[in-house]
């Protein structure tokens, strides 16, 4: 009896460890992404319509994704979770496979470089 409850106990806690982990976070000496730059939900809230591009990508780092047209640019930061720092963020150098959850700021600048128009997912 009290053999099976302490084999029942180990899978609870196995169960617990493999449920909670997560495969889209990475630790702050990975490659994938941009060095310094770890952020939290705070600081990107900070991010307003009306801010310059200078104060975004002081905040947020390189862009993953860059397009261009006439009437304004559309950047794209994707960002993945920490592993060690819950709800803290890095900036991915490459775009995420589709498979992936995608955790993303998109932010559109008019040809003054404001923002105009901000879209987010964490």
């Amino acid at each position: 009896m009290k053999r099976s409850i302490l084999i029942l106990s180990y899978l609870f806690v196995i169960l617990g460890f493999v449920a909670c982990s997560s495969g889209n976070k990475v630790s702050s000496t990975s490659t994938k992404i941009h060095p310094h730059t770890a952020l939290r939900k705070l600081e990107i809230d900070l991010i307003k319509v009306g801010d310059s591009l200078v104060k975004t990508e002081a905040l947020l780092g390189k862009s993953t994704e860059k397009s261009s047209d006439p009437a304004g640019t559309v950047m794209v930061w994707y960002l993945v979770e920490d592993i060690e720092v819950p709800e803290q963020y890095y900036t991915l150098k490459d775009k995420p496979q589709a498979t992936e959850i995608n955790k993303f700021v998109k932010l559109t600048f008019d040809p003054k470089n404001k923002i105009t128009a901000k879209d987010f997912k964490l």
